[in-house]
C-alpha cells in the first residue's frame, strides 16, 4: 500500500519538536554538570587555599603548579594561575558551604545530599564530600547550583555581600544571563535600585528559544575547558596493545 506524501511543513515541524526535546535535554545535562564542577573548584579552591594561605608554598606556586598540571594532562585548559585564584576565591567566599550544620540539597542519590562533609586531609581533595549546600528558605540553593563558574567569579568580584550575591546568582539562574549581562547589571548597580526578577525559573518546560538560550548560558569558558582535553593522563601500554591487535584483526 502506498503511503500519501506529507508535506514539507509537517516534517519541519517534526524536526523542530524533536530540536526543542534535545536542547531541553542538553539544558538538564548541563545543569547536572553545572554541580560537579562547582564541587571540583570548590574542593580544588580549599585546597589551595589551605596550602598558600599557611605558606606552605612559596609565592610562585601556582604557576608552577599549572604548569605542571598541563604536561601530565595533555590538552588541559582553565587552570591556569589565575584559575587557580579563581577557584580559591570562590572557595574562601562560600567556606560556609562547608560547614557542618548545612543540610545538602537533594542531587538525585540515595543520601540526598550534593556534597557531604569530611575532614580536610592535605594529601587529597574530596570532590564529593567537601561542598554542602544549606538547603534554607533565604540561600538560593537550586540557583546556586544552576549558575556557572565565570558567573560566579564575577558576581564574586563585584558582590561583596550575601544579600548581593544571592540577588546576581538568582538573576542569573531566573533570567539565563551571559557573562557580560550580569556584569552590565551590577555596573547598573541594579541589586540597589531592586530590579525585579522575572518569576519563570520554576517552569518545569520551555520553549526552544529559551532552551537554546540556557545551554548557551551555560557554554561559558569554564565549562568548556572542564571537560575539552585532548587526553586525559596516559594510557596503559596493554590497552595501546590491545587496540594495536584489533586494529590488525580488523
Amino acid at each position: 500500500m502506498e503511503q500519501s506524501q506529507l508535506s514539507p511543513s509537517t516534517y519541519n515541524h517534526a524536526a523542530e519538536v524533536i530540536k526543542t526535546a534535545i536542547l531541553q535535554g542538553q539544558y538538564e545535562a548541563l545543569k547536572g554538570e553545572n554541580r560537579i564542577q562547582l564541587a571540583v573548584y570548590f574542593g580544588i579552591g580549599k585546597y589551595v587555599s589551605q596550602n598558600s594561605r599557611k605558606e606552605k608554598w612559596g609565592s610562585s606556586a601556582l604557576a608552577v603548579i599549572s604548569e605542571r598540571l598541563r604536561k601530565i594532562l595533555p590538552g588541559l585548559r582553565g587552570f591556569s594561575a589565575e584559575s587557580l585564584k579563581k577557584m580559591r576565591q570562590f572557595y574562601e567566599s562560600w567556606t560556609m558551604l562547608e560547614s557542618e550544620a548545612t543540610v545538602a540539597v537533594q542531587n538525585g542519590y540515595e543520601n540526598n545530599s550534593v556534597i557531604a562533609i569530611t575532614e580536610f586531609d592535605e594529601n587529597e581533595i574530596d570532590i564529593y564530600h567537601g561542598m554542602s549546600v544549606p538547603n534554607t528558605t533565604d540561600f538560593p540553593a537550586t540557583e546556586f547550583l544552576t549558575v556557572p563558574f565565570t558567573h560566579h567569579s564575577r558576581i564574586l568580584s563585584k558582590a561583596k555581600t550575601l544579600s548581593e550575591r544571592y540577588y546576581y546568582i538568582r538573576r542569573c539562574a531566573h533570567e539565563h544571563l551571559s557573562v557580560d549581562a550580569v556584569v552590565q547589571l551590577m555596573k547598573e548597580d541594579a541589586f540597589h535600585t531592586q530590579q525585579s526578577i522575572p518569576n519563570n525559573f520554576s517552569k518545569t518546560m520551555m520553549n526552544a528559544k529559551g532552551a537554546r538560550k540556557a545551554v548557551m548560558m551555560f557554554k561559558d569558558e569554564y565549562a568548556l575547558d572542564f571537560i575539552n582535553v585532548e587526553e586525559i593522563g596516559e594510557r596503559d601500554s596493554e590497552d595501546i596493545d590491545e587496540r594495536v591487535v584489533e586494529q590488525q584483526r580488523a
